[in-house]
């Protein structure tokens, strides 16, 4: 069955064209065109699989769940392979964190050598006046790189691409039933 298969594709594919992009693009532009490559994606297996469930229906009738479940499985297939993929990108083939690490550092290092940034961010944060430069420096380090991880892009992913999925996957049930099927 093609269905089968092309959460495979879908994958790869995205694989391939992020990777592109991250060459060839900045952090941020590439970023977002993977998130709309998911996007586009997902919508499509979800509008493929049911389209194929009612072909193969030949006139029985379906319940809701069915009909759920068959949006759903190539869809989780294609978001379970993918954030297989975010892993494998973010890991060893692109420097985007390390990039993002560093952009963020130096933002914050250059804003707190400023007597005025420095003091309307202790107002901020009253709890870190005692601290030195240096120590807020480090502080700020320690929570970049606990924030932009290889880890914390395959859980926002997981998190994203699965409520995408079933959201879509509802929408195209109801729209189907709603509006394309004849009783």
């Amino acid at each position: 069955m093609w269905i089968s298969r092309l959460p495979w594709i879908f994958a790869l594919l995205w694989l391939i064209v992020r990777w592109i992009l991250g060459n060839n693009l900045d952090v941020e532009s590439a970023q977002n065109g993977g998130v709309l490559l998911n996007i586009l994606f997902i919508l499509l297996l979800v509008f493929l699989a049911i389209n194929n469930h009612y072909r193969n229906l030949q006139g029985r009738k379906s319940g809701f769940l069915e009909d759920m479940k068959s949006c759903l499985m190539p869809t989780l297939l294609y978001v379970l392979t993918v954030i297989v993929f975010i892993g494998v990108y973010y890991a060893w083939l692109s420097d985007d964190i390390q990039e993002l690490r560093n952009a963020y550092i130096e933002v914050f290092n250059e804003g707190i050598i400023d007597e005025t940034n420095r003091t309307n961010f202790l107002n901020e944060h009253p709890e870190l006046r005692d601290k030195s430069v240096d120590e807020l420096m480090a502080m700020n380090r320690d929570n970049i790189e606990r924030s932009i991880s290889v880890q914390t892009r395959i859980m926002g992913g997981s998190l994203a691409l699965t409520f995408i999925a079933i959201a879509y996957g509802l929408l195209a049930v109801v729209i189907w039933r709603k509006f394309l099927i004849r009783h």
